[in-house]
């Protein structure tokens, strides 16, 4: 049974860096949007940074290095700032794992945007996708 209590834990801590990690300012008010890519660190990880590629309806959009700090980086000279997803359209992303101890993953997901945070999270094998929480 403490192995299930570990695990509700860590799910617990997950979602509360994931809400701390996407507060913004606007305004001088604090908001939440959930609806983009955020980085979860759950265990020392061998990767980086991990580099996504964003495709909406099978053309790049966006091309991004996850942290496992939190910080979602633009790559490029004309870099957009971090991908938000919109609802209804499909995207497919493809990642990488940026390491310098000879680690090597690739990864890719394949959703239609329906107010879900994409989440980066940072393991000890590496890095894995998971679907966050309903933002919209």
């Amino acid at each position: 049974m403490k192995t299930l209590q570990g695990l509700f834990n860590r799910e617990r801590r997950a979602a509360l860096l994931i809400a701390l990690g996407a507060l913004g300012s606007v305004g001088g008010a604090a908001t939440l949007r959930l609806d983009g890519l955020l980085a979860v660190n759950d265990a020392p990880s061998p990767c980086q940074g991990v580099r996504v590629k964003v495709f909406e309806g099978g053309r790049l959009r966006n091309e991004v290095t996850v942290l496992p700090d939190g910080q979602v980086n633009p790559i490029g000279a004309g870099s957009k700032a971090a991908p938000r997803f919109q609802k209804g359209r499909a995207y497919n992303l493809q990642a990488t794992c940026i390491s310098a101890s000879g680690t090597f993953q690739n990864s890719e997901l394949t959703f239609k945007a329906e107010g879900r945070t994409v989440m980066v999270v940072f393991t000890k094998a590496g890095f894995q996708f998971k679907r966050g929480g309903i933002a919209y």
